[in-house]
């Protein structure tokens, strides 16, 4: 098995770890993305379990990245894991910036498209959640998500450039929260392309994951209240 790892090709490697590693975002973004196109779509229930069965899956699926990548020879070192007080502010100020640009799209689509965007449509129900599983989620899913998502997917298409490899990652990250419906392109396409674009300036993962972990303590927070 190393030994087919280790000669895939840079494509063949691309498409198998994100293969393995979201397989099951894929699969359910793309039954979400027809049931919007068919106005079906039904709002996602978040519960214990769900989140539970979620973290395990990504877990294993970052276990097996970097499994690849000690064959391959890059590591989280490679994609930049560097931990400081300075990312950690940076990650806050990144926060700020991305909200600014989510909250200028809101404005824009309202101004182009009245009414049709619904502020009280987010795709998600919580049921049942308990502030534990929310906060685990909440720390091992940014991790998951910036440190795949976007950084070993910059890194992986860097050769082609900053702009394809940029849009390609917040492209790939919109898609997969197609259970957003609209706010999928209003609100996670600013954000994939803010953070991709920071990650291509500093090549650091925590400023990103930082940031990450508010924007989903601040989501799951306003869920529960919604609830």
């Amino acid at each position: 098995m190393k030994s087919f790892i280790r000669n895939l090709s840079a494509p063949a490697e691309f498409c198998l770890v994100l293969l393995v590693c979201f397989w099951w975002g894929i699969a359910g973004s793309a039954k979400q993305f027809v049931s919007h196109l068919k106005d079906t779509a039904q709002p996602e229930q978040i519960t214990n379990g769900l989140v539970f069965c979620v973290v395990i899956m990504q877990l294993l699926a970052m276990a097996f990245a970097f499994w690849v990548g000690r064959i391959r020879g890059w590591s989280l070192a490679t994609l930049g894991s560097r931990l400081s007080w300075k990312g950690t502010g940076a990650g806050v100020l990144l926060f700020i910036v991305t909200t600014l640009a989510i909250l200028f799209c809101i404005v824009l689509t309202n101004i182009i498209a009245p009414g049709a965007r619904n502020p009280t449509h987010t795709g998600v129900t919580v049921s049942g959640l308990t502030l534990p599983f929310l906060l685990l989620f909440s720390l091992i899913n940014p991790v998951y998500e910036e440190v795949l998502g976007t950084g070993y997917f910059i890194h992986s298409l860097q050769k082609y450039g900053m702009l394809p490899a940029v849009l390609a990652s917040a492209l790939f990250r919109t898609f997969l929260h197609s259970y957003k419906g609209l706010d999928a392109i209003v609100m996670i396409l600013p954000m994939g392309l803010v953070f991709g674009f920071v990650y291509w300036k500093w090549r650091q993962l925590w400023p990103l994951v930082v940031a990450h972990v508010i924007f989903d303590l601040w989501s799951f927070f306003a869920l529960i209240r919604a609830a």
